[in-house]
């Protein structure tokens, strides 16, 4: 070992000290997050599709179905869903209309269109509607009383948790007396959804959200079967363990395996069915499953999801609900990997300086791409995902440093000798 790899050795420790701290704070952690959201989607994957299918309200249904829809559009819907028999039938949308507001010919035929719409939800096994938290427009004003799903069994500090005053939005009293809600909200300072929230406040009290309660419906469990450790996790019962942060969010794997389809193609394959023929789509994708009916079109796909797609809040939902029927629960490599990295890379400094650099170059061209190989095999088989900032970086920092070097270190001591 010379005197010059002993420095790049110290130089080499250094720089991995940074970017071990730096990866876990802004902007270098969105390199680390898009690195696990590119792991998930292009890892091969072994796990059989979870038991969810989006139905996707898309360009195609506007145009047959311009927005925003009357209780027969989605009494087509759930009258589909009702067909296939499928276990749960839930939408995001909020099933609430102003009669007023509505044209005088929508009027005349709304009662008929919504005493359908409740028929069809009646003979569905479980409903779940979509519904908002907010606060009210005079925070002066008295709040009314408003009946929430509560979950009485939460440990950790409540402060992370978002906090609401009120129900905003939620669907008409016919429809939620055999239905569950489920909040939608997606509280944030950005547009960036890597997590979604399984928890909120409503004036204090710890309510489910959109995912959870879908997943409580899933599991066959009641609200006092959930556990809340903030922080930690939250159990279903003794079915599943939910790893959340102190916000009671829970990471989503966008690469799980799951059902989707346009609201359209649920509708013929409901047609061919019922006409006794082949159905274009396999009834195995709706036949026990939880359908979820949400909106997919250029206008709603306005979230920023894994690998920076847009996205809309369904295909989140979906994404979230099928990481939990699947339990692909994704971690991050414990810190003692990012130590043997540094570990690898230090011995590589003591006999770089020695190297050709057309030898650094070549090790650098091909070593990056075989770690990203490593990193989805070891996701493909543990759902762990490798750090990506500190093998990229410190490969960075050694290829520039010896391609700055003026040549190998023996020629650099004739050098210096002569001079």
């Amino acid at each position: 070992m010379s005197r010059t790899g002993a420095q790049l050795a110290i130089l080499t420790l250094l720089v991995s000290l940074f970017l071990m701290r730096e990866s876990r704070l802004a902007p270098l952690d969105a390199l680390e997050e898009s690195f696990a959201d590119f792991l998930a989607m292009n890892s091969r994957r072994t796990e059989a599709p979870a038991a969810v299918t989006l139905v996707g309200i898309n360009e195609g249904s506007l145009n047959e179905h311009p927005w925003p829809w009357s209780p027969l559009d989605f009494a087509l819907f759930f009258q589909s869903a009702n067909h296939f028999r499928a276990e749960i039938v839930a939408t995001d949308a909020v099933l609430s209309w102003d009669e007023r507001a509505m044209k005088e010919e929508m009027q005349t035929k709304y009662s008929q269109y919504a005493k359908i719409l409740r028929e069809h939800l009646l003979r569905a096994p479980k409903v779940l509607l979509g519904a908002q938290l907010g606060f009210p427009e005079d925070p002066d004003q008295p709040l009314p009383t408003e009946a929430v799903p509560v979950l009485r069994h939460v440990k950790g500090e409540l402060s992370a948790v978002p906090d609401f005053s009120t129900i905003e939005a939620q669907a008409a009293e016919d429809y939620r007396l055999s239905s569950a809600l489920g909040f939608a909200n997606l509280p944030g300072s950005s547009n960036w959804h890597r997590a979604v929230p399984l928890l909120f406040r409503h004036r204090g009290r710890v309510v489910p959200s959109f995912v959870l309660q879908a997943v409580i419906l899933w599991e066959k469990l009641s609200l006092d079967d959930v556990v809340v450790e903030l922080g930690d996790r939250v159990m279903l019962g003794d079915r599943v363990e939910i790893p959340i942060d102190v916000a009671g969010r829970m990471r989503v794997d966008f690469g799980v395996p799951r059902g989707r389809c346009g609201f359209d193609d649920l509708l013929l394959a409901a047609e061919q069915s019922e006409a006794k023929s082949d159905t274009h789509l396999p009834p195995e994708m709706f036949a026990g499953k939880l359908l979820l009916l949400s909106r997919v079109d250029q206008a709603s796909r306005t979230l920023r999801l894994a690998a920076g797609r847009s996205g809309s809040i369904g295909e989140l939902f979906a994404a979230a609900i099928g990481t939990i029927q699947s339990r692909t629960f994704i971690r991050r490599a414990p810190g003692w990997v990012e130590i043997a990295i540094a570990g690898a890379a230090i011995l590589i400094s003591l006999w770089l300086p020695r190297w050709p650099k057309r030898v650094a170059i070549f090790l650098a061209v091909i070593g990056l791409p075989a770690y990203v190989l490593l990193a989805l095999w070891v996701f493909g088989s543990e759902l762990m995902w490798l750090p990506i900032v500190v093998p990229a970086g410190l490969t960075l920092f050694l290829l520039l440093y010896r391609l700055a070097t003026p040549g190998t270190e023996g020629e650099l001591q004739k050098a210096t000798k002569i001079a």
